[in-house]
């Protein structure tokens, strides 16, 4: 048997966002506001989770995670059509279905389950979700009895003075019995407008003889739906500020929280420290003691234990351990830089797996190369990847040392212990331990010998030579 089922109301259009974007996938903290309601429910233990769409609804069905329900609301008739719609594909089994809006992002988990339990352990067939709020314009009012339960829901356009001066609102989250609901959904009355909504059940029930009770939020802030950009960045400041001080009491330093953008996916070590300036997007992984910023930029990355990275971007890279990137570093999307490594001053690498231990500095491009260990990438040296039509890879051996100014035309491979001189035009494979110079680069006894047989030839050709 389901013990509890939840529907999400994801069907509007949302004309208030002045969107072509489903208004329920407009990204919050790094990922659309409707997977954090799916979130909370699940960590609420809702069994089954059921999302009605409508508007846009290839690309917001397109965004739930696998195996999660889905079905169409069409034509849009209301909430409580939408509701439904949604109980045709809630288990017969069910006990306790909530419905819910894709819209409330910031509602937690325990919220959800103080309405579950409410519901469940009572006798009303539906609980309410309800909120004081300084300012009630605009919403449905809560009207309770001498016991504290619902007596009506009523609308600003139906109210009197006395009722418009209630401060507690409808939040419009509910718990209902499933058996009532899904004997009941299908008899509420249309409105003027043809559509039927979901707040005339308490009217039902009220009718009935049923009771209807209210679980009140404790931060109303928190239950405010969004309906247009101003209430997203609202949310989103809500958002990033309780991600902050969730990281901060599980042992992180964060040194300006508000000069600090942290997703909520993203993980952070214990002893970690966040300088500011610093943004950390995705599902980045941020090692223990490891030290960001002030002013990097991680999207969707993993930095190993004791690194630091500073002033510089990271995406969809890793550091590892001890490791240290910046200022002004630009690890693309592939680069794998090992433990100890000092990347750093205008440094880019994309691609490429960078060993331990190994330097590169000062105005250095790496590119679809294999670095090994202890290897010195020397200022302004360039792995040239493209060769117009497709790219090739470069190989760098442990211990080699690539002087400045090299230039490492793909495909290469340079062996371990193997060296550059400054400005080399590296053309062919360079064997281990042997030293190339020159444009093109070959090994320097090479040109030693030709050097000196160009000498002697001249000599000879001049008559050059000592005089006895």
């Amino acid at each position: 048997m389901v013990a509890s089922a939840a529907i999400v109301l994801a069907a509007g259009q949302g004309t208030r966002m002045r969107s072509r974007l489903p208004k329920v996938l407009h990204p919050l903290a790094g990922r659309p506001m409707l997977l954090h309601v799916l979130d909370a429910l699940a960590r609420a233990s809702v069994e089954e989770r059921v999302v009605v769409t409508g508007h846009g609804a290839e690309q917001v069905e397109a965004a739930l995670p696998d195996g999660l329900a889905a079905v169409r609301q069409e034509p849009q008739l209301g909430t409580a059509d939408a509701v439904r719609v949604g109980m045709t594909r809630v288990p017969a089994s069910t006990r306790h279905v909530i419905v819910t809006s894709g819209d409330v992002p910031l509602l937690p988990a325990d919220l959800f389950g103080a309405l579950l339990h409410e519901q469940a352990e009572g006798d009303a067939v539906m609980a309410l979700l309800a909120a004081r709020v300084g300012d009630p314009t605009g919403y449905g009012r809560v009207v309770r009895d001498a016991d504290g339960d619902c007596r009506a829901i009523v609308e600003e356009t139906d109210a009197d003075e006395a009722t418009r001066a209630i401060a507690e609102i409808n939040v419009g989250c509910y718990c209902f019995d499933a058996a009532w609901l899904r004997a009941n959904v299908g008899d509420v009355p249309a409105s003027a407008s043809g559509e039927f909504y979901l707040t005339d059940l308490v009217a039902l029930a009220l009718a009935a003889g049923r009771r209807v009770s209210v679980v009140t939020a404790p931060r109303a802030e928190l239950t405010i739906g969004i309906n247009d950009r101003v209430a997203l960045a609202g949310a989103e400041q809500l958002m990033r500020r309780e991600i902050a001080e969730r990281h901060m009491r599980a042992g992180v330093t964060i040194v300006d929280p508000s000069s600090v953008r942290i997703d909520a996916e993203v993980q952070i070590g214990q002893d970690a420290r966040i300088e500011p300036g610093t943004t950390l997007l995705g599902a980045s992984v941020i090692g223990q003691e490891a030290v960001i910023g002030p002013n990097a930029h991680v999207v969707a990355s993993r930095i190993g234990p004791r690194a630091h990275v500073w002033a510089s971007i990271v995406e969809e890279a890793s550091v590892g351990e001890d490791a240290e990137i910046g200022p002004f570093s630009h690890l693309r999307p592939g680069a794998e830089v090992g433990p100890r490594c000092r990347i750093g001053n205008y440094a880019e690498i994309k691609n490429s797996r960078i060993g331990a231990g190994t330097q590169q500095h000062h105005f250095s491009y790496v590119g679809d190369a294999d670095v090994g260990d202890d290897v010195n990438i020397g200022a302004g040296t360039v792995t040239a990847n493209y060769d117009g039509e497709q790219k090739n890879a470069t190989l760098i051996g442990d211990g080699a040392f690539i002087g400045s100014d090299s230039m490492l035309i793909a495909p290469v491979t340079i062996g371990a212990g193997a060296r550059t001189g400054a400005g080399a035009v590296v053309t062919r494979d360079v064997p281990p331990n042997t030293t190339v110079v020159g444009m093109p680069a070959r090994p320097i006894e090479l040109r030693r010998r030709s050097a000196t047989t160009a000498g002697e030839d001249r000599n000879t050709q001049t008559g050059g030579g000592s005089t006895p």
